[in-house]
């Protein structure tokens, strides 16, 4: 039983076969067509991109009986035997097997010696880069000045390891990775010239687990005819692989989007039943967002006729663009901290339970009509019944159980000891519902207000309370820590500055904290600021430093009347290092002013 691989029976014999390396062919012919081959020539890049097929149809195309031409026949006695492998004049060597210098000596003896057939002798040297030291040494000076029938080919996937001085005397031509949809192509008419039965969706997750590497493609496809029995089917092709098919991924997709947990756990332990691996799982979830994504932005002919856009187009509408962002990036994201997770069904359970944990409070609103939307489209696809959220996940979703808010402009003023007030549940309202306004107010930064003024009027010992109520900071609330109220009547309000301070005060300053007082005080119309010596009123600074230093003496006292401090300085004869004593709540803090 004699069997071709399709790796080496559709490997391209000429330019025009050769795909997603259009740069690397046009230099390629221009030199040939221009009658400008260097004669050292370094093919890189990562494998199964063609570096040796560039390599061995450029040696037919110097060697081709029809001459030296951009495009090699193919059919005459040099094209066929560079083909087969046979022609004398391609000295075609493997480097990782002959990295003794001795080698490399006695391969390079018969250089000055003509060609026996061929118009060049062409040495074809793959994996260039495990050659030693020794080795390029001894082929740098043929390297830099070969006889004009001697061509020199270099294949690596590591040129960084190849000597400076040998990268200097060779033509480098880069090869890139190719992209899924030029393998995908490719595949699509290998199977139409193999007359094998191909799904497009299987072609394309062949595609992808390439890797940008065309052998690699070709030999899973080899794997999944084999696999299926002539025939190549994506189900087959997700076991194969270790991933999960299409519906299997929409189905996880579905859950998400009503915020159904139960449904969404069970679909990912089935697929790990199926021997699914969990970082496939999660590579098919990212790919499936990435398409959503191009259906939301541009619609579905960007998709194409082989993706299953009929059942994307549900969740198109069911998961907000912002929400599909978030899941792509916690899909990749925990992809890549699956080998940290103790055990990676864990870390993908994980992972989709932090899908469902977090999301833009745009998409949490969406999520009981994304249900309806989801199960009208391609929830019997997906593989069963869609479920909707069992609780709401944001004021959005809390509005959708007969809860609103009115809208800041709308809501009465309330005093500021009412704020932080709980309402009780309403009738068929949950104890969660009712207690979301509380918890949100208390995270809001509420400055307090200031103290009203006594007999309409505010007094010096009430200023330094309505300066800490302004919440100011920056240099205007260092004005007013280190300020004194001097008079406020007639709605003129006149404080006094220390003078060590008076650098402070810019008319930015000045203006922001006239701004503010004028703003907790209606009464207020203008706001003059007076410069004096240093200043021994009752400002907030001064308040803030004695409070400062009856917290340090506190701090200090308790400190040294703990008796295991008081044992410590007695059996060891130790003392108490000054200044050392911090109160605890402010040991990191930075001092007031």
């Amino acid at each position: 039983m004699s069997y071709l691989v399709l790796a080496r029976k559709w490997r391209p014999r000429k330019f025009s076969q050769v795909k997603g390396q259009p740069h690397a062919v046009r230099a390629l012919t221009n030199a040939i067509s221009a009658e400008r081959v260097h004669h050292a020539w370094l093919f890189a890049g990562t494998r199964g991109v063609g570096k040796t097929t560039l390599a061995r149809i450029l040696a037919a195309a110097l060697n081709c009986q029809k001459g030296a031409v951009p495009e090699p026949c193919g059919e005459c006695g040099s094209c066929k035997s560079i083909e087969d492998g046979s022609f004398v004049d391609l000295m075609e060597v493997d480097a990782a097997s002959r990295t003794k210098v001795e080698q490399t000596r006695e391969l390079l003896e018969n250089v000055q010696y003509a060609p026996a057939s061929g118009s060049y002798k062409i040495y074809l040297i793959d994996e260039a880069h495990m050659l030693s030291a020794s080795s390029f040494n001894a082929l740098l000076k043929t390297l830099e000045e070969p006889p004009p029938h001697v061509k020199f080919l270099l294949a690596t996937t590591e040129p960084h390891r190849l000597p400076v001085t040998v990268l200097s005397r060779c033509l480098q031509i880069n090869l890139r990775s190719m992209d899924s949809e030029t393998i995908g192509d490719q595949l699509t008419a290998i199977c139409k010239g193999e007359g094998v039965e191909a799904e497009p969706g299987a072609l394309a997750r062949l595609a992808r687990a390439a890797n940008g590497s065309m052998r690699d493609a070709l030999s899973l496809l080899d794997q999944a005819i084999a696999y299926g029995a002539d025939a190549v089917r994506e189900s087959d092709v997700a076991d194969m692989l270790g991933g999960a098919d299409q519906p299997s991924i929409v189905h996880l997709l579905n859950a998400l989007a009503v915020g159904d947990g139960e449904a969404l756990l069970n679909g990912a332990r089935e697929l790990r039943e199926r021997l699914a691996d969990p970082a496939n799982i999660l590579a098919e979830m990212a790919a499936a967002l990435q398409r959503l994504a191009l259906l939301q932005t541009v619609g579905e002919g960007v998709l194409g006729e082989d993706d299953e856009s009929g059942m994307l187009a549900p969740l198109a509408e069911a998961l907000p663009a912002d929400q599909v962002q978030l899941l792509y990036e916690i899909a990749i994201q925990g992809r890549s901290k699956l080998a940290l997770a103790p055990d990676p069904g864990l870390g993908l359970e994980m992972t989709l339970l932090r899908m469902l944990a977090f999301r833009p409070e745009t998409a949490a609103g969406k999520t009981q009509a994304g249900a309806a939307a989801v199960a009208a489209g391609n929830g019997a696809a997906a593989g069963g019944s869609v479920v909707s959220a069992s609780r709401p996940h944001s004021r959005e979703a809390a509005a959708l159980h007969g809860r609103t808010r009115p809208a800041p402009s709308e809501a009465p003023e309330r005093a500021p000891e009412a704020r932080a007030s709980v309402p009780e549940p309403g009738p068929g309202e949950s104890e969660e519902v009712a207690r979301e306004p509380a918890e949100e107010d208390r995270n809001q930064e509420v400055a307090p207000a200031p103290a009203p003024a006594r007999g309409g009027a505010l007094s010096s010992k009430e200023w330094p309370e309505t300066v800490a109520g302004l919440g100011l900071e920056g240099l205007s609330g260092d004005i007013a820590a280190h300020s004194e109220l001097v008079d406020a009547s007639d709605g003129c309000l006149r404080i006094c500055l220390d003078g060590a301070h008076e650098n402070l005060l810019t008319d930015e300053a000045r203006q922001e904290l006239a701004s503010a007082l004028q703003a907790a005080l209606p009464a207020v119309r203008t706001v003059e600021i007076e410069i004096a010596g240093a200043g021994k009123g009752d400002t907030l600074a001064a308040r803030n430093r004695a409070e400062e230093r009856r917290r340090q003496q506190r701090a200090e006292e308790e400190f040294k009347a703990d008796p295991f401090v008081q044992a410590s300085l007695e059996i060891f004869d130790a003392k108490i290092e000054v200044g050392s004593i911090r109160p605890v709540d402010s040991a990191d803090a930075q001092p007031k002013p």
